[in-house]
């Protein structure tokens, strides 16, 4: 564990959800576009075993699919709207593939946290197809990305494609093994559900070399206590707010 990681005071949560789709193409760049240098997104892999850039289990709430993403075929998935339920300006946004997502990141410079999106069942080889794509596009000179995730198996996975790349236990509540699974893992980080967090918990997290980051957080007011706390970074749907 290293307290020596440095990260920006907010992360756009899988882009800039409340000015653009979240977790699409459009929606990076846009942050990007707004000043926001870190972003948060979601890495699944489909039924065979593509990876995707899409945040929940069900397709419904924000694609023009149905059912399970992970079952679901990549020929299936890259077909599917993904914008035009959040405005019509955004209607035939698709699907991305997540080399196309790394290759957006490449090139407006964004550090990232990937988040490995998936149960424990499919954790390993969700963080090994995920990350293998990931290390091949992912340039020396920029910062290396943050992997995490819930799964446990994921970050353990995660430690061995990429050893060299922060790794951190998301939570929400707060785990009770964090200590053990940071050790046994080597995780830099905690994620942890900000109404989950108190003063003393950040303190103790800090105090074993942890770096501490919140999530979701949309109110000046909210990061501000946060911060206060000792609060390494926090997530937001409205990056650009926090940063004004």
């Amino acid at each position: 564990m290293t307290s020596s990681l440095h990260f920006p005071k907010v992360i756009g949560h899988r882009g800039t959800p409340k000015r653009a789709p979240e977790n699409t193409v459009a929606g990076f760049a846009l942050a990007a576009a707004a000043g926001v240098t870190w972003v948060e997104l979601d890495v699944q892999l489909s039924a065979d075993l593509v990876p995707v850039v899409f945040h929940d289990d069900r397709l419904e709430r924000t694609s023009t699919g149905t059912g399970f993403l992970v079952e679901r075929d990549y020929a299936y998935l890259r077909d599917l709207d993904v914008g035009a339920w959040f405005s019509p300006d955004y209607a035939g946004e698709k699907l991305p593939h997540w080399d196309t997502v790394l290759d957006l990141l490449v090139g407006r410079r964004l550090g990232v946290n990937i988040e490995i999106k998936a149960a424990d069942t499919r954790g390993a080889i969700t963080a090994e197809i995920g990350l293998k794509h990931a290390v091949a596009k992912w340039p020396g000179e920029l910062a290396p990305p943050l992997v995490t995730s819930f799964s446990r198996k994921a970050i353990e996975r995660a430690k061995q494609v990429a050893p060299d790349w922060p790794r951190g236990l998301v939570s929400d509540p707060w785990p009770e093994d964090w200590r053990e699974v940071c050790v046994r893992d080597g995780c830099a980080t905690l994620h942890i559900l900000h109404t989950s967090l108190t003063e003393d918990r950040v303190a103790a997290a800090k105090e074993a070399g942890l770096s501490v980051l919140a999530y979701t957080v949309n109110e000046p007011e909210t990061a501000a206590r946060l911060w206060e706390w000792g609060v390494d970074s926090v997530f937001s749907d409205r990056p650009e707010l926090l940063l004004g």
